[in-house]
């Protein structure tokens, strides 16, 4: 307004200029040519997009899991460390499981013992030899239970199942935890098999179903958008990490960015993505929040 006034000042001070003003059988037809031409530009396709927050997510992570109860001691480690299969990652407390193997190889000793004097007597006696087959099994039930214990001790310490990225968080968070069985204490990743994690909004979504178009705008690159498609969608609405509900989608680098991909999308980058969906008239794709408000 202020610069319609300044504009208008500079004009009027010009030399032979004077003061216009539209004639009022023009008003009219003028009106309703711009209520025209803005219906027009109303009615204009355009593709329909929204923006979600993105994370770059490894394609195909096996979870790295405690492999029965007991407390982290040790990580050999570090978080996205590229490792082979079969290095250690990390190991549980094993003093506990030690002091009952030991235990049950005293235990074992004695047992055996005891039906190696029944067997002995068994030759004379007949009670001996009905007590020879109850010590027999007391044997082979410590011995399983050695066993048992033997391979206890040997899942203590955590293997890589394949090559790949080990990713978690910190070491420090883990060290001196409890854990239980089959808790999630790690990723291991491919870093060349990637997506996109995008959390929409319940409030934005649009109609978008697997095979639609998006571009990833890295925080770290927001000059280099990346495009994938989109693979899979959640039916329900579900708390994000920022405590909205938001659907949950998941999509994968089109073959063409794949290079860039490697290069740029590194496993928990963040950024936004933009999805398209299908055409719309340009006044639904303004109109499209106040419509749903209205509604």
């Amino acid at each position: 307004q202020r610069l319609a006034l300044v504009a208008g000042h500079a004009w009027s001070a010009l030399p032979g200029a004077r003061p216009r003003r539209i004639p009022d059988r023009w008003r009219g037809p003028l009106m309703a040519l711009a209520i025209v031409a803005v219906a027009l530009v109303l009615l204009v396709p355009v593709r329909m997009s929204v923006l979600a927050p993105a994370e770059v997510i490894a394609w195909d992570a096996m979870a790295i899991s405690a492999p029965m109860d007991g407390v982290i001691v040790s990580f050999s480690v570090s978080p996205n460390e590229a490792v082979r299969r079969d290095a250690p990652l990390f190991r549980l407390d094993d003093t506990t499981l030690k002091a009952r193997r030991d235990v049950a190889q005293r235990q074992l000793q004695v047992a055996r013992a005891d039906a190696l004097a029944v067997a002995q007597k068994a030759f004379a006696s007949d009670a001996s030899r009905a007590d020879l087959a109850a010590l027999q099994g007391r044997v082979a039930e410590r011995q399983a239970e050695l066993e048992g214990l033997e391979a206890q001790l040997g899942r203590t310490e955590v293997r890589a199942p394949a090559d790949g990225v080990v990713v978690f968080a910190d070491v420090n968070d883990w060290q001196g935890r409890p854990v239980s069985t089959g808790e999630r204490v790690a990723l291991l990743a491919d870093p060349a098999e990637t997506g996109v994690l995008i959390w929409l909004p319940a409030a934005d979504a649009l109609d978008i179903e697997p095979g639609a178009e998006l571009r990833l705008f890295l925080q770290t690159a927001p000059l280099e958008p990346l495009s994938a498609r989109l693979v899979q969608t959640s039916y329900q609405a579900v708390l994000s990490p920022d405590g909205i509900a938001s659907y949950r989608l998941r999509a994968r680098f089109v073959v063409e960015d794949s290079a860039r991909a490697t290069r740029l999308a590194r496993i928990g980058l963040r950024g936004t993505a933009k999805l398209y969906g299908d055409r719309a008239p340009l006044g639904y794709y303004l109109f499209r929040r106040p419509l749903a408000s209205l509604r």
